[in-house]
């Protein structure tokens, strides 16, 4: 008896050791302890209690739990069933569950084991890979599937999914660790990549500023952070990141830069017009509108945007108020009402040089309706065929819209854009070639940046370089014109072939009007001498970053001028003009495309 005893107590603290590692953190360790002795007591009460013929019940209940113990984990055996009486209908049935039970012991007693020795072998792994890139993601979906699928065929990779579920069916290659990424330990020696990839953004940037405030006396570490908060920029500027590099990932920004780099603003473009019509001016149509607005600056084009949308005149009030220099100096007029109302038809059709149509509703199906009727429209009334891109989550979707076409076989050539695939591809996050270039433009501007250090300093300097990149396809178009093709590299070969004074000249004009259009889209209006006189002793700067005000918001031939005034309150040279020559400049000589 006290052989069994003390067998039968080893066995309960197994059972509980097992369940509490396999289990951390869900519930306390109170409720686990309870919950894993409450599971034993269950099943001796039920299914062995009744056949040991102690008359004490005391006695018969404690020798009940030593013998289910030996059961389960020490090969007891099994004429225990030889008692049970099987001439009675009860007595059939628990002999029925006690032989499913002992069956079944093996199995769980197994599966016990290797889920226990997968988090051994886990965490081995992650002690032993100091001389390995790490993958760190901060959970398992759809999101991180997708970015994971390039990465898994690195050699030297080791990737890890935090705050793993048990139950989880997801099967893919790596570490998983039911730990939230920011109580992991890492080897200090490891290159670490983390990507905050929830769906709960406000989740990923907290998570985001807890990693920082942990690694930032760290090398080699790089933080991806999924977030399109407008502010969220201005936090991750403010503080003190040290040696760490923080990339935001604002998913409806990169989806419009991604769009009008392959499918640029100037495609079927009718005498040097740009003409753009947005239906739907939600988030995705907002952020194409406030994009399209400096990237169809164009010389010698002009450039004009129709937005159509039910709620048009307190999208208007909106964007008044967010940019409110952008709407009084371009082209831009908003209907208020629904895109098949007579009134939106009529005004649609009077704009017979549209060339680019933007559709973006509030859902997948409204988008391909209203794209359909847009594409039969035009063909009916103008036999044209304007560029048609609506905004599509469904993947699936986004492949049929691709390919889609009527009874007769005549394809619709719509351009859907925007699902997840699209956006969590490899080539759009990890190494996109707009993000080269935008180095290269930004060494242009700060050679002496070759580290990069100023470029990942602030979120502005990035998305600055990666507009002023994005443009260049378009400043090569206004020159080459029908010489113009998809080979970027020939582009530019011709571009330099045929590089003037005159066209430097044209296009430094080009990128002011450009770059003008950029600083209103975001914010910025334009700050007179005298308010730069006012805010100078201040901000010891010209521009006043906080308030987004700026001189030099003003046309291309007042530059001069106002470079003048400058250097009087800031008692050093400056030359506006200097860095619309230099990106010019650079393009022919040294920026390789």
């Amino acid at each position: 008896m006290e052989i069994s005893f003390i067998l039968g107590v080893i066995s309960i603290i197994l059972i509980i050791s097992i369940y509490l590692l396999l289990f951390p953190k869900k519930k306390s360790l109170k409720k686990n302890i309870f919950i894993a002795f409450g599971a034993c007591i269950f099943s001796i009460a039920v299914l062995v209690f009744p056949l040991l013929e102690y008359d004490n019940t005391y006695v018969k209940s404690f020798a009940s739990f030593i013998y289910a113990m030996k059961c389960a984990g020490m090969g007891q055996d099994l004429s225990v069933l030889s008692k049970i009486n099987l001439e009675t209908t009860n007595g059939y049935l628990h002999f029925i569950v006690m032989n499913i039970l002992f069956l079944a012991a093996p199995i769980l007693t197994a599966s016990f084991i290797l889920a226990y020795l997968e988090k051994i072998v886990a965490h081995i792994k992650l002690a032993l890979s100091k001389n390995r890139k790490l993958y760190v993601f901060s959970e398992i979906n759809d999101k991180s599937l997708l970015l994971c699928k390039k990465l898994q065929k690195e050699k030297s990779a080791t990737i890890i999914f935090s705050n793993v579920k048990e139950k989880t069916d997801i099967n893919v290659k790596g570490i998983k660790l039911n730990k939230k990424i920011t109580d992991i330990t890492f080897n200090p020696k490891s290159d670490i990549t983390f990507y905050m990839i929830s769906q709960n953004e406000e989740q990923n940037l907290n998570e985001t500023l807890e990693l920082i405030d942990k690694y930032k006396d760290r090398d080699k570490t790089k933080i991806y952070v999924i977030n399109r908060n407008e502010e969220t920029p201005t936090l991750l500027d403010s503080m003190d990141k040290g040696k760490i590099t923080v990339e935001i990932i604002n998913e409806k920004e990169r989806a419009i830069f991604n769009l009008l780099d392959n499918k640029p603003l100037f495609l079927n473009a009718i005498d040097k017009t740009i003409s753009i019509l947005i239906v739907g001016c939600g988030n995705i149509g907002k952020e194409f509108l406030r994009d399209a607005v400096w990237c169809g600056m164009m010389p010698d084009f002009k450039l004009k945007i129709l937005v159509v949308d039910n709620n048009a005149d307190k999208i208007k009030e909106n964007i008044n108020v967010e940019m409110p220099e952008l709407l009084n100096n371009y082209d831009i007029t908003f209907l208020n009402e629904d895109v098949k109302s007579a009134k939106a038809i009529k005004m649609i059709k009077s704009r017979h040089d549209i060339n680019y149509i933007l559709v973006s509703m509030d859902t997948d199906d409204k988008n391909i309706d209203a794209a359909i009727m847009l594409r039969r429209l035009f063909l009916r009334e103008f036999d044209r065929e304007p560029v048609i891109s609506l905004h599509v989550d469904n993947e699936y979707k986004q492949e049929q819209i691709l390919s889609l076409s009527n009874e007769k076989g005549n394809k619709y050539n719509l351009n859907a854009f925007g699902s997840i695939t699209e956006l969590y591809d490899y080539h759009n996050i990890i190494d996109s070639e707009l993000e080269r270039l935008a180095i290269k433009v930004h060494l242009a501007y700060d050679p002496e940046d070759k580290d990069l250090k100023r470029y990942n300093l602030r979120e502005y300097n990035k998305r600055s370089s990666r507009a002023s990149a994005l443009h260049i396809k378009y400043k090569l178009y206004s020159i080459l014109g029908d010489k113009f093709t998809e080979d970027m590299k020939e582009n530019q070969k011709v571009f330099r072939s045929m590089y003037t004074p005159e066209i430097e000249k044209l296009l430094s004009r080009n990128e002011h009007d450009r770059w003008n259009a950029y600083m209103r889209s975001i914010g910025y209006v334009c700050a007179s001498i005298k308010e730069v006189e006012k805010y100078y002793n201040k901000t010891k700067h010209h521009i006043h970053y906080l308030a987004r005000m700026h001189p030099a918001l003003v046309e291309y031939d007042k530059l001069d001028s106002v470079s003048k005034e400058l250097s009087k309150i800031t008692s050093r040279n400056i030359d506006l003009k200097e860095n619309d020559r230099m990106i010019i400049k650079k393009i022919n000589e040294s920026i390789d495309l």
